[in-house]
């Protein structure tokens, strides 16, 4: 039997399902990242608006989690939320939406403050834990900027171009769609995406156009929606975020993410 080249060898293995290791990749492959795939979760906080708007700005923030930790990270936040559901009675399938959750409400599903703020810090905990994951947090103030969503998103863009490793997918929570494919460069009107063929460019990179989902179907976009919200309460802090033990979750959130761009 004539013996395999490298190109077929390759195909062979990705062609299998067989995750191959390092030394098995092509040399341009696994320099540079490219046949490695990031998921990149994006959630924001706050509104654009600038007329009787409670917030001064605008909010982004990116998860990237590689997809070959996907499974992992889904199944800490699954096994957090049983030892929640035991532990506090919180039923398994209770959407996380932050602003509620931690809101001002004595009570919300079932729990009490405290109770709130302990499953924030459970899960943060768990998010620390998870090796691999990389975060953006974009912050723009709606002063003066009528175009606030586009040039937060393009920063966003252009933060987590620096992050991902080769080819990734783009989830978001429900948003405006037209205007988040014109910030990246996507929209049906500009034709730039469809000439993207360098592989430095973030077009080239992206997999589909944005996938928006309800965050109350996804465990790791209620993860980002808690991450923008105390993201939030570090520059705005509402009354209770200003105590003390509150505020040892937004400490936890500035180690876990890093700095706002």
């Amino acid at each position: 039997m004539k013996e395999e080249t490298q190109s077929v060898r390759h195909h062979r293995v990705l062609g299998s399902g067989i995750v191959p290791n390092e030394e098995q990749l092509p040399r341009e492959v696994s320099k540079t990242g490219i046949g490695r795939m990031d998921l990149i979760y994006v959630d924001e906080s706050g509104d654009i608006g600038t007329v009787n708007s409670p917030t001064k700005e605008y909010l982004l923030v990116a998860m990237i989690v590689p997809e070959e930790s996907w499974h992992e990270l889904d199944g800490r936040i699954a096994q957090a939320r049983q030892r929640m559901k035991a532990q506090l009675g919180l039923d398994m399938a209770a959407e996380i939406h932050a602003v509620e959750f931690l809101g001002g409400a004595k009570f919300h599903q079932g729990l009490e403050t405290w109770q709130r703020l302990w499953v924030a810090r459970w899960l943060l905990r768990e998010l620390s834990r998870q090796n691999g994951l990389r975060f953006a947090v974009i912050a723009r103030p709606k002063e003066l900027q009528s175009e606030v969503f586009i040039s937060t998103w393009t920063a966003l863009k252009e933060s987590v171009d620096n992050k991902i490793r080769g080819r990734a997918m783009l989830i978001t929570d429900v948003t405006d769609r037209q205007s988040v494919l014109r910030a990246i460069g996507r929209h049906p009107a500009d034709n730039n995406h469809a000439n993207a063929t360098h592989e430095s460019s973030f077009q080239a990179k992206l997999i589909e156009d944005p996938i928006h989902m309800d965050s109350r179907h996804s465990r790791i976009l209620q993860m980002v929606d808690l991450v923008a919200y105390l993201w939030r309460q570090k520059l705005r802090p509402n009354s209770l975020f200003q105590k003390k033990d509150p505020r040892e979750l937004i400490r936890l959130t500035t180690k876990l993410t890093g700095t706002a761009e």
